[in-house]
């Protein structure tokens, strides 16, 4: 873990709080623009999850005053759950959605943790922030779009085998009730930690 004890616990709220105003105001101004550049990834990997489905569409929408990303789609092969089979219809489709911001949570709290972390020398920072694009990126991998996996699940479980035990929902179960809080802490975590063994393994190392 970060060395807790060394930092002064006051002051890190403070740059933590302010990090997260900026950070938040930033996800105002070009979230939406961020979160549409990624949908082209997010269908690829739809596509690549499970081919039960026909992707008809995804994309930003509204429901009430939020945004979210709404995925349609209809059934290309049978589903069979609980003895039970539900026929692809080329006429039936099926639409799933979760909140736009999904998207850039877990990013938002994992910055405001490696920016609000005072650094004992100045290359910190930049292992931090690779750590943190590699993170950030397997975490929104394994996120949304799971999440929309899920919830297309979830309609034929609901509906035919309630009791069902499946890995899918519990994941999706997890991010929706602050898992990706989680895993963007731990990603600026762990990017805090390679940053500051990089900078004592640096001043150790003799100089020639």
């Amino acid at each position: 873990m970060p060395r807790l004890n060394r930092v002064p616990l006051l002051k890190f709220a403070g740059r933590f709080t302010l990090a997260i105003a900026l950070l938040l105001t930033l996800n105002l101004l070009y979230g939406k623009t961020a979160t549409e550049a990624l949908l082209p990834t997010l269908r690829w990997e739809l596509e690549q999850l499970d081919d039960t489905y026909r992707i008809l569409d995804l994309r930003l929408d509204r429901e009430g005053r939020d945004s979210v990303i709404r995925l349609d789609v209809g059934l290309e092969k049978a589903v069979v759950i609980g003895g039970r089979a539900l026929m692809p219809d080329p006429r039936a489709r099926a639409n799933v959605s979760t909140l736009a911001g999904h998207v850039t949570q877990p990013a938002l709290l994992c910055l405001a943790l490696i920016l609000a972390w005072p650094a004992y020398r100045a290359i910190e920072y930049p292992v931090r922030a690779l750590i943190a694009i590699v993170g950030l990126a397997l975490v929104i991998l394994i996120d949304v779009p799971f999440v929309l996996w899920g919830e297309l699940w979830n309609l034929h479980v609901s509906a035919l085998e309630p009791d069902r035990f499946s890995p899918l929902l519990i994941w999706r179960n997890f991010l929706q009730g602050g898992g990706r809080f989680v895993l963007g802490l731990a990603v600026g975590v762990l990017a805090v930690i390679a940053g500051q063994a990089l900078s004592a393994r640096s001043r150790q190392t003799p100089r020639l």
